[in-house]
């Protein structure tokens, strides 16, 4: 399709001065999980003093989604960009030390560093600056445009006493927006995929599993019938890790194997080592690929649960599951994958196969929510003193300017293209 006669005109309003400090307010902003207001009331004065209309849509107490809505004709295709306000951190934790773990936007060297720099602030700083180049230009589309910029995707979750709107995530604010109206044709989602189009995502589980032991005072565990539930986890962890080699190996999309990862273990009371342990739980984080379910899941593991107990002669340990987030795919066919892929190859002279991303992602609760949804963003590229095998999470946030530019660019011209094409007539 040819490029949309007004993108140039457009496209002069994407500078790096823009971006950049658009990115560098954003990160000045806290909005760990829980705590997105000041995000949100950002998101929805911008549009509003562009004359877009703009609101918050709230979620919880004191915690709003910022969406706007650029009208078009209201006959094309409508289109909505998205992307969560909440942070990876809160930036106090002591542990993590860096100008990548702050609240604090800092730009040196042709790179941005602050806590959601990379998450995905970079994102949403390019949609922002992309919506308004095209209100600034005067386009008026056949499709509407929306923004829709949520709370609470960051993977956390209320597990047992960790409760309140601190643990408030894993797809809340998306789940609330889609369910309360704001839907379109497509959707864009700009979470961190290093500029490239990803059309597959690998959903989680979180699993808990439970063993139990007998109460007894430390210093009577020689006596005999005590039993360590600590000691009896020790043993489960080996056919789990039987188990989990079985499983990634069995499960592979796109050369990408699924995931199994022993995340926590809570057992005993550090308060009072003085008993014996009397109940021990293992934690999982098990990502999936395309074509799992979560109850064929949990049937693999009842039969892991069920052999470790008739081995051992004691009860089947339980097992809970605590987080549900299915894997996703969409076809590469669709006007909105082929839209971004075009805008890419436009602006950046290069195909680019998708891929599937394998942490989290709120693009599955729109597409289940017949939004299809495909990611795109300028996050995941490490600075390059960045030695092998180090992650974001090891350096903490940072992204090239230069990268956030060229996805505001490409955010420009894939909305111009796909809001300028008609509905399908029924």
């Amino acid at each position: 399709m040819e490029p949309h006669p007004d993108l140039a005109k457009a496209a002069a309003y994407i500078t790096p001065d823009a971006v950049r400090q658009t990115l560098l307010d954003m990160v000045d902003i806290r909005s760990p999980t829980g705590y997105e207001a000041g995000m949100a009331d950002y998101v929805v004065s911008r549009m509003t003093k562009l004359g877009i209309e703009a609101a918050p849509q709230l979620v919880e107490e004191g915690r709003p989604n910022a969406v706007a809505h650029l009208r078009g004709r209201g006959d094309g295709l409508n289109l909505l960009f998205t992307g969560h306000m909440d942070t990876s951190y809160s930036g106090d934790e002591p542990h993590l030390v860096g100008e990548g773990f702050k609240p604090k936007g800092i730009f040196r060297d042709g790179w941005i560093w602050g806590l959601g720099a990379n998450n995905m602030k970079s994102g949403l700083a390019g949609i922002v600056v992309a919506i308004e180049a095209i209100a600034k230009a005067g386009i008026k589309l056949r499709g509407d445009i929306t923004l829709g910029a949520v709370v609470g995707e960051i993977e956390k979750a209320p597990v047992e006493e960790f409760q309140g709107r601190d643990y408030s995530g894993y797809g809340i604010g998306t789940k609330h927006l889609v369910a309360h109206g704001i839907t379109a044709d497509y959707a864009i989602l700009g979470e961190p995929t290093n500029l490239r189009v990803c059309t597959a995502n690998m959903g989680c589980l979180w699993v808990r599993i439970g063993v139990r032991g007998t109460v007894a005072h430390s210093a009577l565990t020689n006596k005999p019938g005590t039993i360590n539930a600590i000691a009896v986890a020790r043993d489960l962890m080996n056919d789990l890790d039987a188990w989990a080699a079985r499983f990634q190996a069995a499960n592979v999309y796109r050369g990408e194997p699924a995931n199994v990862t022993v995340a926590c273990i809570r057992g005993g009371a550090p308060w009072r080592v003085s008993r014996n342990p009397y109940e021990c739980n293992v934690y999982l984080d098990i990502r999936t690929v395309p074509g799992q379910s979560a109850d064929q899941v949990k049937r693999e593991l009842r039969a892991v649960l069920r052999g470790f107990a008739e081995k051992r002669n004691i009860a089947e340990p339980a097992l809970d599951f605590l987080v549900t987030d299915p894997a996703l795919v969409i076809g590469e066919d669709l006007p909105v994958v082929q839209a971004i892929s075009a805008a890419r190859q436009s602006v950046m002279g290069e195909i680019n196969p998708p891929f599937i991303r394998r942490p989290g992602a709120d693009a599955v609760h729109l597409t289940r929510y017949d939004v299809p949804c495909v990611q795109f963003g300028p996050g995941g590229r490490l600075h390059p003193d960045a030695k092998g095998g180090i992650s974001m999470h090891d350096l903490g946030d940072h992204v090239a300017l230069d990268d956030v530019v060229t996805a505001s660019r490409i955010y420009l011209a894939a909305a111009l293209d796909l809001c300028s094409r008609p509905a399908p007539a029924k």
